[in-house]
């Protein structure tokens, strides 16, 4: 991972004009071109589905803190991500939270 993919999962995740975090595949394409966008769109995707898929035990943690632990496994499998993106991954993860 490197900055331009965390900046592209910062666009990708962070809602655009929406008031709530989701995948914005628009907002990435006028961000990045077209071309561009397609060609990162795959790993973003890995990216945040990955992050759904983090085991939490519910019964020890709360939203917030089972997001947290989240967020921590992701920094430790991908620590070339930067805050920010990880920031974000943490909002998509707790807004999807099911």
């Amino acid at each position: 991972m490197n900055e331009p993919i965390s900046q592209a999962l910062i666009v990708y995740l962070s809602g655009g004009t929406s008031p709530w975090p989701r995948k914005d595949p628009a907002a990435l394409a006028k961000s990045l071109g077209p071309e561009q966008a397609a060609q990162v769109l795959p790993t973003l995707d890995a990216l945040a589905d990955e992050m759904l898929n983090i085991p939490v035990n519910w019964e020890n943690h709360t939203l917030e803190s089972g997001t947290a632990q989240a967020v921590t496994e992701m920094r430790a499998r991908y620590p070339d991500l930067t805050g920010e993106a990880l920031h974000e991954l943490g909002r998509y993860y707790s807004y999807n939270w099911t």
